[in-house]
């Protein structure tokens, strides 16, 4: 994430869609992790890496409206698309999180998802939020724990390479996948008591809704690491001729990468 208004995603109309996409698909799971996080109508909230604002609609249904919630996230293009949608009691900040420095130092709550796995200093990261929560103010993520569990099953060689790929072009970029282990360790480390660490393992076969989110990502994605030398061109065709097989091949169903939910509470 060098790119002062960019991100290694890219912030187009097509990882727009894909973005959307992807928080329907999760939904349920985020407004889990919300009610377990004790996220009440008129907390003040901190949304961090809040992207086009897919999260924040249901994030202001979610408090009923009632919330003063300041949704922050790097790229100029995402919160554009945040301030289209005219949502009330919701201020877009741009910034990295680890520069962060609201009026606001005492925010009831703050949240994340899919934000860690990109930032080089998660340490100071943390020391961030916390600086923004008052005491007993809670800090909800969601994170990937086991980028690597991402698979076909049967297993596919092809498969592996692609998310060995994947895995290198994010580090290249500063960040790790895999944040989700280092997390809470770092968080007790500064100001915080980790309250929680749930998994969450999803599977998905062709028929399911669930299978758009991976195949949506590798259009959007593979086709980025050729362009930056991580894999040929070869290797995209066989990779999704592997992919197109296992969609008509019965019994055949791709692993998701596994998330962690984590709460902490500021100390």
């Amino acid at each position: 994430m060098t790119n002062k208004s960019e991100y290694v995603l890219g912030t187009d109309q097509v990882e727009l869609d894909r973005l959307h996409l992807q928080h329907n698909l999760w939904r349920d799971h985020l407004i889990r992790l919300w009610q377990k996080a004790s996220l009440q109508p008129a907390d003040s909230i901190l949304e961090l890496g809040c992207g086009p604002g897919f999260t924040t609609q249901d994030l202001v249904s979610f408090t009923e409206g009632r919330s003063d919630i300041t949704a922050v996230d790097i790229s100029e293009n995402f919160l554009n698309h945040l301030k289209s949608l005219n949502l009330k009691k919701v201020y877009p900040h741009q910034s990295f999180i680890e520069k962060l420095d609201l009026s606001n130092k005492n925010f009831d709550a703050a949240f994340c998802r899919w934000l860690m796995i990109f930032v080089p200093d998660i340490a100071l990261a943390v020391q961030s939020v916390g600086a923004h929560l008052k005491v007993g103010g809670r800090f909800s993520m969601q994170e990937y724990i086991s980028y690597d569990s991402f698979s076909l099953a049967p297993d596919q060689p092809i498969m592996k390479k692609i998310v060995d790929a994947i895995f290198k072009s994010w580090m290249d970029q500063g960040g790790f996948p895999n944040q989700g282990r280092r997390l809470p360790e770092i968080l007790e480390k500064n100001g915080f008591k980790v309250l929680e660490i749930e998994p969450i393992a999803r599977v998905c076969r062709p028929q399911d809704p669930l299978w758009a989110w991976p195949e949506t990502f590798f259009e959007s994605f593979v086709p980025r690491l050729v362009a930056n030398g991580y894999i040929s061109v070869n290797d995209q065709s066989e990779f999704f001729q592997v992919w197109q097989k296992a969609k008509n091949t019965p019994g055949q169903f791709c692993v998701t990468p596994t998330v962690v939910n984590i709460i902490a509470e500021k100390r």
